[in-house]
């Protein structure tokens, strides 16, 4: 099989066609179903002119249609830029001219700045909107091909914060993408197809992109989804599908001790917690493995490298403070001003 990224999601339909991949609420999606849609969306992009290396834009929330959007563009051979849905006209039009991207797959509650961006980057927008994609996807015939691609050619396009200037796009292969997903399922999250994750973070991001969307899908676990990040949400989602990993910022920790409903939730499913994306203070780290009774382990990274970069090991000496160490793959060394 080809080196492409969405051979995972392939593989995952052909070994658990009806088993839950994606839920939002009431809303569920099997692995059969997931593959399917992309395999029908990858032929309208197909359709529209799309080809290997092409970039694509997928402007969506922690939504069902993410995935769907994601491994289509992916499985078509093209490359994805993921965009933060809150992302002004202007931020638009740099986030698709810069990569050259011929098409955004946008949320539609946030059409106007997608299509704004995007006539002035010369790009086509696919809106979103719950209900009419569906029905644009039935009448689109599937092509279940995956485009050959090696393990080298870029699969993502993660932009950075651009914190000395204008946001960089770091270019991340199809091999960067998924050794990182399977290092962080199978050594660090040790994921299997019993396990459901709360999809917190934000897909876009490299966090929640690798060790969330990837990692779950991968190994043919469930991921139950929250759009929005809410504490009292997170931990409602947590008791109501027996989440067993989650995985977040601490603020997002910070806020779940904080919650109206934080002495009264069940996370008694839960068997591992991982951080990143910032330092998580200590205290806020043995608040919550008390309250919750869940151990936290935390680990560095940056969007260069897919992202984790160094980790807690789960069979190791878990250190507050401590960004881990390297994981498989990966050399540190610490140096000083000289």
């Amino acid at each position: 099989m080809s080196d492409n990224l969405a051979k995972i999601l392939v593989e995952a339909a052909e070994a658990k066609p009806d088993g839950i991949a994606v839920k939002l609420d009431d809303t569920e999606v099997s692995f059969g179903m997931l593959n399917e849609g992309s395999a029908r969306l990858a032929a309208l992009l197909k359709e529209k002119g799309v080809s290997p290396g092409d970039r694509v834009g997928v402007m969506l929330p922690n939504v069902p249609y993410f995935p769907i959007a994601y491994y289509a563009v992916l499985r078509a051979g093209g490359t994805v830029v993921p965009m933060n849905v809150l992302l002004k006209p202007r931020e638009v039009g740099f986030y698709l001219e810069d990569p050259g991207a011929k098409i955004v797959i946008a949320w539609g509650d946030f059409a106007e700045a997608a299509e704004k961006g995007a006539e002035d980057a010369g790009a086509e927008v696919i809106l979103v909107k719950p209900g009419e994609f569906e029905k644009l996807l039935a009448d689109q015939e599937p092509d279940h091909d995956l485009a050959d691609r090696d393990p080298d050619d870029t699969a993502v396009i993660l932009y950075t914060s651009g914190t000395t200037g204008k946001p960089k796009g770091a270019e991340l292969t199809h091999s960067n993408m998924f050794r990182n997903c399977t290092i962080a399922a199978d050594e660090l999250g040790k994921i299997t197809d019993e396990d459901k994750l709360l999809g917190a973070l934000p897909l876009f991001h490299s966090f929640g992109q690798t060790c969330t969307l990837n990692a779950a899908i991968a190994n043919k676990a469930m991921i139950s989804m929250i759009p929005r990040f809410d504490p009292d949400k997170a931990l409602e989602i947590i008791a109501r599908d027996k989440i067993t990993l989650f995985q977040g910022v601490p603020t997002m920790y910070n806020a779940m001790l904080a919650a109206e409903t934080a002495d009264s939730a069940d996370t008694s499913t839960l068997r591992l917690c991982m951080s990143g994306g910032s330092a998580m203070p200590e205290e806020v780290m043995r608040k919550f493995e008390e309250k919750f009774g869940c151990k936290v382990l935390e680990g560095y990274g940056l969007s260069e490298t897919s992202p984790v970069a160094s980790f807690n090991h789960p069979d190791a000496e878990n250190k507050a403070g401590s960004i881990g160490t390297p994981i498989q793959g990966v050399e540190m060394k610490v140096v000083d001003d000289d």
